[in-house]
């Protein structure tokens, strides 16, 4: 171990344990997330809703970076955005009560950066024990947590030291766009005139190997009624690569579908394309977790991995339609193609003719 390490360990490393804290008596709860991908974003809203429902008054703080911000601040229930700097670190110094650690293992930036802080207690959940850190070294916490092996990622509260004293709320991770917000994406889907069934592809995930192939996707589009298609409009969201995906998509498809690249997005554009759909068709990515947020229809499309599966299942709205299709290949795997689409069709095709009977019902009424 290095020197740097070994006087990480010995200055910053241990902290007198509280375990006597007042669970009942809570005013203020900081929070480092796992992760800023949207995916870990959006599960940490769980955890928000969860704390204000059993301390109302409570002031949630988060680490936030540019790219998870964004959708930290449609939540309302945050009371103090952090950038995730040593100086702030010492801004903040024991002005927690709570210091709720979700990172999965220990470094020494966060090591050192918890001593700054200096809440009255720090909460750990899952560690990955690494070279140097592990629990078994670094005892800067007050409470370890560790969540079940197939619990998902946003239930972890749910088995931690808070249930001893609350019944913990079931995880939502509803999140809300506002209408102007909602209209300024409008032009992304080229239905002024007349509106359309809006279908979101999202294929592609953050790595280039986890995509729904464009022979599968294409082999589902095509598969719509055709008497439905001239009322649906079909979006390909555009991140790396799409231009070529695209391509092989639109060859693939019927002429008879509208298919549409989206332009390039902020990431607040594209919470709003994702929040203005109808209906969203994507593989495991976090674009299954915004769809959830924002409450629409979800056809996600995941590797035949239960594990990963356990952890990262659609958490859709009560009453929110929602299927998840695993690829017929033995367990585990991280391939996402040799999709079953027999059920994932029917499914599609009733929630199509449903969205265009309610879309022309709403405009009757207007």
């Amino acid at each position: 171990m290095s020197l740097f390490k070994q006087i990480t360990l010995r200055l910053f490393g241990n902290k007198k344990s509280n375990p006597d804290f007042d669970f009942r008596r809570v005013s203020s709860v900081l929070i480092r997330p796992m992760g800023h991908a949207v995916g870990d974003t959006v599960a940490h809203i769980a955890y928000i809703r969860q704390l204000k429902a059993i301390y109302p008054n409570c002031k949630i703080g988060i680490f936030v970076t540019e790219r998870s911000r964004p959708i930290y601040e449609h939540c309302p229930l945050i009371d103090e955005f952090l950038e995730d700097s040593f100086i702030e670190c010492i801004k903040q110094h024991t002005k927690w009560q709570v210091y709720l650690d979700f990172y999965e293992t220990f470094n020494s930036q966060h090591i050192i950066k918890t001593a700054l802080l200096a809440a009255d207690i720090n909460i750990i959940f899952h560690k990955s024990d690494k070279k140097y850190y592990h629990t078994g070294n670094v005892k800067n916490y007050d409470f370890h947590c560790p969540p079940l092996s197939d619990r998902h990622m946003a239930a972890h509260l749910q088995t931690s030291v808070f249930a001893k004293f609350f019944p913990i709320p079931e995880p939502d991770v509803s999140l809300d766009l506002d209408s102007a917000t909602l209209n300024e994406i409008t032009p992304f889907w080229k239905d002024e005139a007349d509106r359309k069934y809006r279908i979101l592809l999202a294929p592609q995930g953050s790595e280039a190997t986890r995509q729904i192939p464009p022979s599968e996707l294409a082999a589902l589009i095509n598969r719509c009624n055709p008497v439905d298609l001239q009322d649906v409009r079909f979006v390909l969201c555009n991140t790396s690569n799409s231009g070529t995906y695209f391509e092989q998509l639109q060859e693939l498809c019927s002429d008879n579908i509208s298919l549409l690249l989206s332009p390039k997005t902020s990431l607040h554009q594209y919470l709003a394309l994702v929040a203005s759909a109808d209906l969203i068709v994507c593989v495991d990515s976090g674009t299954v977790h915004l769809a959830c947020a924002f409450k629409r229809p979800l056809l996600g499309f995941y590797a035949n991995n239960p594990a990963n599966i356990s952890k990262w299942y659609p958490l859709s709205y009560k009453g929110v339609p929602h299927m998840v299709v695993v690829a017929d290949l033995p367990a585990p795997s991280k391939e996402t193609h040799h999709f079953p689409l027999d059920d994932a069709s029917d499914w599609l095709n009733n929630c199509i003719v449903n969205g265009i009977a309610a879309i022309k019902s709403a405009s009757l009424r207007i």
